[in-house]
């Protein structure tokens, strides 16, 4: 084999294993093309995140299922998904209670559920595009299974919420399946 045919060998070796493309999930197609660029804003970390979100638009069927607010906690350059949930001690005596998942930073932008989710939770959260003063971000996870848009205001920022959108078109969402969230 002659030099050049083995340089040729190990530049399609690489080639293939640069396009592998694990298999999506099967609600991804309903979402997001898998094959569509896609990645995280570089500058958000935990602390931009913290507080308090209205869900101004999502995809129906997926969390944040159907909640109109969202809340997360930094933990150093960690997160964490604060949320309402009803714990039950049996079938009749049954209590709301604050529910704490915690996340872990992966890259910026990037945040991996540190244990098991409870069901309906996601168990990445990527911040696609967050506004310059932190007040509307489009966030989703790489597998297609779930996309938000979420803003600080449960009116206004029509032209940060066209820009969420735009980012998400960008990252192949399909923006039909998005529908305004009212509180």
């Amino acid at each position: 084999m002659t030099r050049f045919a083995i340089c040729a060998l190990f530049a399609l070796a690489g080639c293939a294993a640069d396009q592998v493309v694990a298999p999506p999930a099967a609600d991804v197609s309903l979402l997001r093309t898998p094959t569509a660029n896609l990645g995280s804003q570089a500058d958000v970390v935990a602390q931009d995140l913290a507080g308090d979100w209205t869900v101004r638009q999502a995809a129906l069927g997926t969390w944040p299922n159907g909640q109109t607010a969202v809340s997360f906690a930094a933990n150093g350059q960690d997160l964490i998904l604060v949320t309402q949930g009803v714990v039950c001690a049996s079938a009749d005596l049954c209590e709301a209670e604050t529910v704490q998942v915690p996340y872990v930073q992966t890259l910026a932008g990037r945040f991996r559920a540190q244990d098991a989710v409870p069901a309906a939770q996601p168990s990445e959260i990527w911040v696609y595009w967050m506004d310059f003063d932190d007040r509307t971000m489009a966030i989703g996870n790489p597998n297609g299974g779930f996309v938000a848009i979420l803003d600080r205001a449960a009116t206004g920022g029509a032209d940060r919420i066209t820009a969420a959108r735009d980012i998400l078109d960008w990252y192949g969402y399909d923006l039909s399946k998005l529908r305004r969230v009212e509180p």
